[in-house]
């Protein structure tokens, strides 16, 4: 399974495969007779990789891309319905272990959250677990009907610059205005733009695969600053903890917080640094030179010359091997590394 674009396919082709490997993904998850943590995360990730293609794509799809988004969000929200206790445990565990004091500040907010009835993690109920089968079968038959209204990478281009556009929105509401809404809405952005990186990066995998790994590790400081949130808001909430209680474990996620805002706004910045019409100019040339790079590639070169083709060619055969040995290489050439570097897998969906 590629979650690529492939430069020997249509856009529209490729929609339709990356698509039904994401929700394919997503069912099989679901399907076993108990879904535990392991599958709610990887369903969710599949979900989140199917959301980020149709923004990409949303320019040619038209009005019907933000219906399918949200129906696909309603479907990753029925899924993550246990996830935030499980996510405040693991943060408090994570902070207790670098610091003594902040081990005692969060201890009251530990034992609150242990107190909790329902503390099941990501374990989904076997009625949930149907009515999210059933909803994403749903979406895998309108979403296998939809078809593009523009060719090429004219295609993506208009989500490109939108998801672009909305990302440097992000990031300076987020920095002017530090929020956790803001900072979390920056997150999502900077997700967004990662999983599009990947989906572009046969054009030009270095460069894609370069932005990619900078995207994620940005939205893995991202997602923790959200965890830490969503603690202090637990503990602002909470019955069982006096004020004083309250106060101290709020300091400690506001703290960090800041850390992590402070160690990604550089990277951010960076990221998301040209403006827009001029990013997707520059990726349009790269989808353009790269899909003129492999035709060339594929060209059969004249009786009696080297093209480019035949000096590829040429340079994989073996000079030690008899002529009659030889045969015409039938595996197309690759652009760059014989291995494309993959684009890490995500830490939390």
């Amino acid at each position: 399974m590629s979650y690529k674009f492939k430069l020997d396919e249509s856009v529209h082709k490729g929609f339709r495969r990356i698509a039904g490997e994401q929700l394919e993904s997503a069912l099989t998850e679901l399907a076993g007779p108990e879904v535990v943590a392991a599958n709610v995360h990887e369903c969710r990730k599949s979900l989140k990789r199917l959301r980020a293609l149709l923004r990409l794509s949303a320019g040619a799809i038209g009005s019907k891309a933000q219906r399918h988004n949200k129906a696909l969000a309603g479907i990753a929200k029925l899924l993550s319905e246990r996830r935030d206790q499980t996510v405040m445990l693991d943060t408090i565990a994570k902070l207790s272990h670098q610091s003594a004091d902040d081990a005692a500040a969060l201890s009251p907010l530990k034992d609150s959250l242990a107190a909790q009835d329902g503390a099941q993690g990501e374990r989904l109920g076997p009625d949930v677990a149907e009515q999210a089968r059933g909803l994403l079968a749903g979406e895998a038959r309108k979403l296998a009907r939809i078809k593009l209204g523009k060719r090429g990478f004219a295609a993506l281009a208009g989500g490109l610059e939108a998801s672009y556009r909305h990302g440097r929105k992000a990031l300076k509401r987020a920095y002017g205005e530090p929020s956790d809404e803001n900072f979390h809405e920056l997150r999502k952005a900077v997700q967004w733009h990662w999983r599009q990186m990947a989906l572009l990066s046969k054009a030009w995998p270095d460069e894609f695969d370069a932005r990619a790994n900078a995207a994620r590790e940005l939205s893995q400081h991202f997602g923790d600053d959200h965890d830490l949130a969503i603690l202090a808001h637990s503990a602002s909430q909470s019955a069982s903890m006096s004020e004083e209680q309250k106060a101290a474990a709020i300091e400690v996620c506001r703290r960090h917080q800041q850390v992590l805002r402070a160690a990604a706004e550089f990277g951010a910045r960076r990221l998301f640094t040209e403006k827009p019409g001029a990013f997707v100019g520059r990726i349009a040339a790269y989808w353009r030179y790269g899909h003129q790079l492999e035709s060339q590639l594929e060209v059969p070169a004249e009786p009696g010359q080297l093209g480019t083709a035949g000096q590829v060619k040429a340079a994989a055969e073996s000079a030690d091997a008899p002529p009659k040995e030889r045969r015409p290489a039938k595996a197309k050439p690759r652009l760059a590394a014989q291995s494309e570097t993959p684009v890490p897998s995500q830490r939390r969906a």
